[in-house]
């Protein structure tokens, strides 16, 4: 009994750190998402040199 909870959860265990490293990383990129919307509508509004 106790081996094959083991296996199970040996199975299990890549598919769980899998899941939590994309949730995190998606957690980060709407801070990055955001830190660029306002360097792009600063260069719409700038003036066009000649």
């Amino acid at each position: 009994m106790f081996k094959n909870l083991l296996l199970v959860l040996a199975i299990l265990f890549p598919s769980a750190l899998y899941l939590y490293i994309v949730s995190r990383d998606d957690n980060k990129a709407p801070v990055a998402e955001q830190t660029q919307v306002p360097a792009t509508s600063e260069a719409e509004y700038q003036t066009p040199d000649h």
